[in-house]
Order: structure tokens, then C-alpha cells, then sequence
């Protein structure tokens, strides 16, 4: 297994709420913080932290318990962010998205995912997204109603309807998925999937060398406009066993615990009739 990572703040937002969990060679996460000042950053590390703190409990998971296990992880977690937010003036209203994968070493991949952010998985050539966008824009989509192109461009992509921490419950996506050698894991913020369409990143993954199709992702979406941080874990399922990586166990660009009046918000927001009361105030 080959593991690549880029996180960068983009051309817009002054901070990066982006933060990345890499346990190698079993789990693997992503979280996209939302928030004023760096409250997003906060609840995106911290429901990475979170996440770690509880993975040894994985490791003693039965492989038909571990659906079931993850859901109740992530389920935790949001309880940890919700109240963090509650408790802490400057934290109120903070969320997050989180969507990982661990692999269990023997074939199977078992994804979780809330929010939208993504997983994709390039195979023989084809590039499939995993996740589905718990977003306003994304349940239009699989209701049919608006095509693909006209999300990709729809005005409102970033209203979400589900989050980490701005409810005290959630409803978290697991299932199981097959891993073969030769698979591609794309774990990415919205960041990239918001400036590069599918056919184009499926182009730049096809690319030969890791590293390169790192680079290229993230000048790709720096050139199509670097709107948002651009953050993704590229994970190949080849013979190696060590990691490539540019990173530490849990990254992210800036200072997470200490609130910045200085600092701008997130663009995500949570969509009306989703339960939070974060629709316009998230920022303040």
C-alpha cells in the first residue's frame, strides 16, 4: 500500500479547516471543518483525535460487528463535537463532515461517512464515487431531479444536511466494500471535488507516479479556482508496504484550540429543516 496526502488553503480562506487521520496501514479519514473564526478547524480535529483515541477498538471488532461498531464510533464522536460546541461560546454552532475507511487487511473495506466529503474508487480504468453527498444539492441528485453537470455548477452545493456536531445525534452512512490490488482510494474534501469535475480527476489519477498525481490534483483545482482548502488522501492498493506520505498522524495547517477573531468562516452551511440551528449564525 502507497499513501500520498496534500492538504492546501487554497486562494480564498485565510485558514484551512481541513484535517486528515492516517493510522496506516488500517484507517485512514477526513474532516472539513465548518464554523466562524476557527471553530471549523476545532471540530475537525477534534473529531480526528476522537477517532483515534477509539480505534484500538476496531482492532478487537469481530469483522460482522464492525458496521455496527463504526456507527456507533461516529455516533460518539458527533456527541464529543456537539458538546464541545455547546459548551464553549466562540465553538457554537461548529460541525464538521467526516468520511474514512478502514481496511481490515484481508479484501474489505469498511467506509463511514457524513457530510460531503468524498470517497472515490478509480478501478480498470473507472472512477466511481463511493459516498454519497448528504447535501441539499446531493439529494436532488439522487432524486433525479437535476443532472450531474447541473450540480456540479448549482449555487447551493454547499448546504448540508447532515454534519458532525450540530445535532446530539446523527445519522452516520457505513458499509462494506471490496478491495482489490491495483484499486485507487480517493478521500477528498470538497475543496477538490468542487473545482474538478469527475471526468477530470479520473484523468489526473490515471497519471503515472503518486506523488505527480498529487501535485496535479492540487494545482488543478488551485488553476480551476482554489475556492476552498484542498485537502485528499490518495491510498494505492499495490505490493509496497511502507507509506509515502507528507504528513504527521493527524494534519492540519493551523492552530486548532485557540479561537482567531482575524480568521473567516467556512463556506459550508447546514440546510433548512436539517435540525441545526447553525443556518445563518455559524458565522458570528
Amino acid at each position: 500500500m502507497s499513501v500520498v496526502v496534500r492538504t492546501h488553503t487554497g486562494k480564498v480562506r485565510e485558514n484551512n479547516e481541513d484535517s486528515l487521520l492516517l493510522l496506516h496501514p488500517k484507517l485512514f479519514a477526513i474532516a472539513d471543518g465548518m464554523g466562524g473564526y476557527n471553530a471549523g478547524e476545532v471540530a475537525s480535529v477534534l473529531s480526528l483525535y476522537s477517532l483515534r483515541d477509539a480505534s484500538p477498538e476496531l482492532e478487537d471488532t469481530a469483522p460482522e460487528q464492525l458496521v455496527p461498531t463504526l456507527r456507533r464510533l461516529v455516533r460518539r464522536i458527533n456527541r464529543v463535537i456537539y458538546e464541545k460546541a455547546a459548551s464553549v461560546a466562540e465553538f457554537n454552532g461548529m460541525g464538521t463532515t467526516l468520511t474514512g475507511i478502514y481496511l481490515d487487511g484481508a479484501g474489505k473495506g469498511y467506509v463511514f461517512h457524513v457530510g460531503d466529503s468524498r470517497l472515490y474508487l478509480l478501478r480498470d480504468g473507472q472512477l466511481r464515487q463511493l459516498t454519497r453527498d448528504h447535501s441539499l444539492v446531493g439529494e436532488l441528485l439522487g432524486q433525479g431531479k437535476i443532472t450531474a453537470e447541473e450540480a456540479f455548477d448549482h449555487p447551493q452545493k454547499n448546504m448540508l444536511t447532515r454534519a458532525i456536531g450540530v445535532n446530539p445525534d446523527v445519522d452516520v452512512d457505513v458499509f462494506e466494500t471490496t478491495v482489490y490490488r491495483g484499486d485507487l482510494l480517493l478521500l477528498c474534501s470538497d475543496g477538490l471535488s468542487d473545482m474538478l469535475r469527475d471526468d477530470q480527476i479520473r484523468d489526473i489519477l490515471l497519471r503515472d507516479g503518486l506523488q505527480t498525481v498529487a501535485d496535479d490534483l492540487v494545482d488543478s483545482a488551485l488553476d480551476a479556482g482554489g475556492k476552498d482548502n484542498i485537502s485528499f488522501i490518495l491510498i494505492l492498493m499495490d505490493d509496497k508496504k511502507e507509506p509515502i506520505m507528507e504528513t504527521a498522524e493527524i494534519k492540519t495547517t493551523g492552530a486548532a484550540a485557540i479561537p482567531d477573531t482575524k480568521r473567516t468562516p467556512s463556506g459550508k452551511r447546514m440546510a433548512p429543516g436539517s435540525g441545526a440551528d447553525v443556518t445563518d449564525k455559524e458565522v458570528r
